[in-house]
């Protein structure tokens, strides 16, 4: 057996030795950690003790330390608050809306002029519909007026005016 050899067998059983002796002082027995029941509470009582005097006579140790702690939040409080990352509802978004017309479902196809006055042609999906000012075209749109740039239309429901550019088809 050469010196390290040695070495690390003495280290061994000094560690053996120290265990044993550290088991030997606790006693070999479990703790047992009993609950202390409170009978005043630690700002002090009515007979002018204060918290001093009770933590000695109860023997809590820790009566000090719990004085300058703040009480538990009650459950109401919450510990961790939810966080939301969307952003906040504008509030354009959160006050009501006025209502909007529909996009005109019509596109301008041509016009035309004869005795009794100006017409549009105009394509309602695939079926083609000739409107003079005055009409109701399609039950829910009325062609008021003709103009070299657009055909003006309102929208019956809401009363809405909507313009149909006739340059750009």
């Amino acid at each position: 057996m050469n010196m390290r050899q040695a070495l690390l067998a003495v280290t061994l059983v000094a560690t053996l030795a120290a265990s044993w002796w550290a088991l030997d002082e606790d006693g070999g027995g479990v703790a047992v950690v009993q609950p202390v029941a409170r009978t005043r509470p630690p700002g002090g009582t009515a007979q002018g003790e204060g918290p001093d005097a009770q933590s000695a006579a109860t023997g809590n140790r820790l009566a000090p330390l719990e004085r300058g702690r703040a009480p538990w939040p009650e459950l109401a409080d919450r510990l961790a608050r939810i966080v939301s990352f969307a952003p906040p509802p504008s509030p354009v978004a959160t006050a009501r809306a006025e209502p909007q017309a529909p996009p005109l479902p019509f596109r301008y196809v041509g016009i035309i002029e004869d005795a009794q006055g100006t017409a549009v042609f105009l394509l309602d999906g695939t079926q083609v519909r000739m409107a003079r000012p005055g009409e109701e075209v399609a039950s829910r749109y009325r062609l008021e007026r003709i103009t070299p740039a657009a055909v003006e239309f309102t929208y019956l429901p809401l009363k809405k005016r909507q313009t149909l550019n006739r340059l750009s088809p």
